[in-house]
């Protein structure tokens, strides 16, 4: 349960917001903003940004951190529980609930209708910030861009082998079928060895981001309706989606990228950049590399296994710790860093997509959207974005273990001889057990 003696202590800090900043102390404050390092282009617009909200409130000195991801949210917790923890945080939304039942985010609710416009934000990201709690919707973090997954390839190797560019509009998306079909013609294999592959990462370990859209596309849901208990994960539909994803590695179609010498641990870009497969299929952050490298790329839709295709995204929150001292400052920061200003840039580099509904429109289309990093017909698949749900795992508790029971249960099959028959029902069970922890 929330703990709602901090929850109220933080909804009466936020009326104090009106106050000018500079009257606030005639010292400098000082917040710590902690993220994790996503790229290089990132941190350094984060260090730029923070220069310019420091110029624009010269009363607020910003100490920037950073951790990496995998320590990021144990870190935070650690901080907090000893009153040590930076002021603003990148939040990734799959830890939102925890951190709101155990009262360690500043409720912004009252607050964010002076330095937002909800409705402003695609459907995806408006859901994603309000939570219910106690039987009303409160805003704890501000959604910070849209990323989902989109299949990238190397247009030279689709030419040479004659196969025609994956689609960019919905009506002209390929079934799983036409998909194999393909990718089938793109593999090269000579004495008994596979010298080009033809996709890769639909296996990916890193957060199931590509696994659940395939999952989804192919009717199956893990969970009920409100997110409090694993459903459908030993259903058909997950089975025949897994079976049609180990497929395309044990048919020789996709490579176990652990067995060709390349460490894809943090990102599998490498896979395409250097020419071991023809397609690769990862979150739209991997744009900002991919356009930067000497390779022919394209960008289209991933394929669809049957039924509706409903596309997934998420991305991190700006949050703020409910026992910061500067909860002001700290909020005006959150604007800061989730303003256009700050923004734009991320989009031109094509690291983030807009979660504003307003920076797809044609006039403000000018102002980010680059064809020298964008390819061809990028747009035209803008619905990824702007029409997407949100990951599964943004929706529950206890997700550090529920993740680490699905991924040891799913390699389990992918990579050895488990039975989906054995697999999948033990799995669900033990997500069950992991999400009734209080």
């Amino acid at each position: 349960m929330p703990n709602l003696r901090l929850i109220a202590a933080a909804c009466v800090m936020v009326p104090s917001l009106m106050a000018p900043l500079q009257a606030i102390s005639q010292d400098k404050i000082e917040l710590t903003f902690m993220s994790w390092e996503a790229s290089p282009l990132e941190s350094a617009s984060i260090r730029a940004g923070l220069k310019d909200f420091e110029q624009a409130n010269p009363d607020v000195r910003v100490k920037y951190v950073t951790s990496p991801f995998a320590q990021h949210h144990s870190k935070l917790r650690t901080m907090m529980a000893a009153g040590t923890a930076p002021d603003v945080f990148y939040l990734n939304p799959d830890y939102q609930r925890d951190f709101v039942a155990n009262g360690q985010l500043l409720d912004l609710t009252d607050a964010f209708p002076k330095y937002w416009d909800l409705k402003d934000f695609t459907p995806g990201s408006q859901k994603k910030i309000q939570l219910e709690v106690d039987g009303k919707k409160h805003i704890y973090g501000v959604d910070v861009c849209n990323v989902g997954p989109v299949l990238f390839y190397n247009k030279k190797l689709f030419d040479e082998a004659g196969v025609p560019y994956p689609p960019t509009k919905l009506a002209d998306q390929w079934s799983w079928d036409q998909f194999v079909g393909y990718m089938r013609k793109l593999t090269k294999v000579q004495n008994g060895k596979t010298l080009q592959y033809g996709t890769a990462n639909f296996e990916e370990g890193m957060n199931l981001y590509t696994t659940q859209e395939m999952l989804a596309s192919n009717g199956a849901t893990w969970f009920n309706a409100d997110f409090s208990k694993a459903e459908g994960m030993d259903s058909p539909q997950t089975k025949n989606t897994l079976e049609k994803i180990k497929a395309l590695r044990t048919d020789g179609l996709a490579p176990n990228p652990a067995s060709i010498g390349l460490d894809t641990t943090n990102s599998p870009t490498q896979l395409l950049l250097t020419g071991r497969v023809a397609t690769l299929f990862m979150g739209s952050y991997g744009l900002q590399e991919l356009a930067a490298s000497h390779i022919e790329l394209g960008a289209g839709l991933p394929p669809k296994m049957s039924g509706t295709f409903t596309p997934m995204s998420s991305c991190n929150m700006d949050a703020v710790w409910s026992g910061t001292k500067h909860p002001e400052e700290a909020i005006k920061l959150v604007t800061f860093l989730t303003s256009m200003k700050f923004a734009i840039p991320l989009y031109k580099a094509g690291l983030w997509m807009p979660n504003r509904l307003s920076m797809y429109q044609p006039d403000n289309l000018k102002s980010w959207y680059d064809p020298a990093v964008y390819p061809k017909g990028w747009i035209d698949m803008q619905s990824l974005w702007t029409h997407s749900d949100l990951r599964w795992f943004d929706q529950i508790r206890h997700t550090d273990e529920v993740y680490n029971i699905i991924s040891d249960s799913l390699q389990s099959y992918l990579y050895s001889d488990a039975k989906l028959d054995d697999v999948l029902p033990a799995m669900q069970s033990r997500v069950n057990e992991a999400m009734q922890q209080q």
